[in-house]
């Protein structure tokens, strides 16, 4: 066969084409390895949260499971300083590691330990979170809506931190937030941050068998 054939350029064409395509679909090899959170960027993290997403002490959040979105636009108010923050390492994130960080955390399925609860506040937060936290904070906390953070089996030191920072105003409001907070006291938000760290952060089975 000629080099120079309508048959070779046809082929060689194809085979041009062929690769954009691969390249446009899957990307390079380049862009996946950009897409994993690097080692160093993980290792500045576990410190607090492990590897798995964990807090280790109490006052640390467990961020494993947390919406990814959510993880990469809390990082990088951190790193813009709109949310203030004590830890250093919050502020000296890379921009280029917020989004494989958030990834990573979002993928983890850890499973998070209780914090010590109170029965009474327990009961007392159910019947607030039921009023005030259902419409966003889905399924007991399990799940969410409008872009809210997953709250079943958080660290209950950090929930009741948050918590009244958002009625001090260290922290701002999110959507539809305010509304939510009208008239709750001190403590009606304990309560609520008791109610949400007593949840299993996995919908216990029901252990009915299903009708075939």
């Amino acid at each position: 066969m000629e080099k120079n054939s309508p048959t070779a350029s046809t082929g060689k064409v194809r085979l041009a084409n062929c690769l954009v395509t691969a390249a446009l679909l899957f990307g390079s090899a380049a862009s996946f390895a950009q897409a994993a959170a690097p080692a160093g960027a993980i290792a500045d993290c576990t410190e607090c949260h492990g590897s798995d997403g964990l807090g280790f002490k109490p006052g640390v959040p467990h961020i494993n499971g947390q919406a990814e979105g959510l993880l990469g636009n809390m990082l990088n108010a951190f790193r813009e300083g709109k949310r203030s923050t004590n830890v250093k390492t919050h502020r000296d994130i890379a921009a280029a590691n917020v989004a494989p960080l958030a990834k990573h955390y979002a993928e983890q399925k850890a499973q998070r330990p209780k914090s010590a609860t109170k029965p009474e506040l327990v009961a007392r937060g159910e019947t607030l979170y039921q009023n005030r936290c259902a419409d966003c904070h889905l399924d007991n906390g399990r799940d969410s809506d409008k872009e809210a953070p997953l709250m079943a089996a958080q660290d209950m030191t950090y929930l009741v931190a948050q918590t009244l920072a958002f009625k001090s105003g260290e922290r701002k409001f999110p959507f539809l937030m305010d509304g939510a907070y009208k008239d709750l006291s001190d403590d009606d938000l304990t309560a609520i941050a008791h109610f949400f760290a007593a949840q299993d952060q996995v919908a216990p089975q029901t252990g009915r068998k299903r009708r075939r």
